[in-house]
């Protein structure tokens, strides 16, 4: 009884393989006949495959990032809390326009001990004017009589030492008060703050305004009104965008074909457009844990349409070879393996497994699947496929 069950299963185990080893050998070298109309509607094209030169292309998966050196980060120059937000991500900036408020304690106190300082040096500059014009008033009038041989010479000297003395203290209160002026103004510019509310009003005005240093686009708002916010920390992340880095991950097979100047072409993901540059940097180490190369482009973007973030492909131009090719519009792929259909006779179409070396965006090394002079489906093999797949869900 066992022999028989050991018998059994070794059967069906040939006859599993057997079926396995007929649906490979059909699934990589399928015979397809069509009728006259069937090609009509498939629109079939074909054309002999032949050497030819083609520009070798590496496909880098990328994204555009902005450029580190342009890249600003701006952060809170004091502690408080915030009152304005003027701006909101992806605004474009320009230099000199305020981005945000921030109330502070400190400015106040600062702004207060000022006022203090003014307010008792402007009081001793009143106090000096009326004192110097007294002086001067009793000068002219001791002139008038020394000139009238009135009063002695001696009173005449007295009255003039003494408006000549008034009048250096308050040349020295009036240098003193600016001075005073300086130094605060220095004080408070190193928070981006001002005196000159200040000045005019003889108020504190505790605001600081932050203001772009120059033009570009902001990336990131870190910040709200309302919030409370210590020295240091980052607000805002500005960028001139003007020119973007296209970053691209490169594998490892091909990191021996990228050098710097090399030319790039990306595609952007979300529409039809390209942009070109050439390559400004090549990682000399592979990252270690995905094992890709980076590598990076200058890429002009003047009217700003290139976002940071957004994805692209990067086709990197490495030379020249002469090889068999094939359109890759005539290679398809189903399931592990690509393949293409070679006219072998009028209305028969052999579908032929093509292992597939360098490429570009147009055209694809044969290395083995293919003879040169064949007659190769450069138009219409997807319908082929469609027309394969139909007659398997047949049988």
């Amino acid at each position: 009884m066992k022999i028989l069950k050991l018998f059994i299963i070794l059967s069906l185990m040939f006859v599993f393989a057997g079926c396995s080893l007929k649906k490979e050998t059909s699934a990589v070298n399928k015979l397809l006949t069509l009728t006259e109309a069937q090609e009509k509607n498939a629109k079939i094209e074909t054309s002999p495959l032949s050497e030819m030169d083609i520009e070798l292309q590496i496909t880098i998966p990328a994204q555009f990032k902005a450029r580190n050196q342009s890249i600003e980060r701006i952060y809170s120059p004091i502690d408080g809390k915030i009152t304005e937000v003027y701006v909101e991500p992806g605004a474009e900036l320009k230099k000199d326009q305020p981005i945000v408020q921030i109330k502070s304690d400190e400015i106040s106190q600062i702004q207060l001990e000022f006022l203090e300082k003014i307010l008792e040096i402007d009081a001793n500059i009143n106090e000096m004017k009326a004192q110097f014009d007294l002086s001067k008033q009793a000068f002219n009038r001791e002139k008038t009589l020394f000139n009238e041989k009135i009063s002695s010479r001696s009173e005449y000297e007295i009255a003039n030492a003494q408006m000549r003395k008034d009048s250096a203290n308050l040349n020295a209160l009036y240098t003193k008060r600016s001075a005073l002026i300086q130094v605060y103004k220095q004080r408070l510019a190193v928070y981006g703050a001002s005196l000159d509310i200040v000045l005019k009003t003889k108020q504190i005005y505790p605001y600081v305004t932050l203001k772009s240093s120059k033009n570009g686009i902001l990336l990131e708002r870190k910040v709200n009104p309302g919030e409370i916010v210590e020295k240091n920390r980052e607000l805002f992340n500005l960028a001139d965008l003007s020119t973007i880095w296209l970053v691209g991950y490169a594998f490892e097979k091909d990191s021996s074909n990228l050098y710097k100047g090399e030319a790039v072409t990306g595609t952007l993901e979300e529409n039809s457009g390209t942009v070109n540059g050439v390559l400004s940097y090549v990682s000399p180490i592979l990252d270690n844990t995905t094992k890709t190369l980076e590598v990076r482009a200058d890429i002009p973007n003047k009217d700003f349409k290139i976002k940071p973030n957004m994805y692209a492909e990067m086709f990197v131009n490495t030379g020249i070879i002469n090889v068999l090719a094939i359109p890759n519009d005539a290679v398809e792929k189903y399931g592990d393996y690509n393949f293409a259909y070679v006219k072998v006779k009028p209305h028969t179409y052999e579908e032929r497994k093509v292992v597939i070396g360098k490429k570009n965006d147009t055209y694809s090394q044969v290395i083995s699947g293919i003879k040169a002079g064949e007659q190769v489906v450069v138009k219409g093999s997807f319908e082929l496929l469609g027309e394969s797949i139909k007659k398997q869900e047949l049988y």
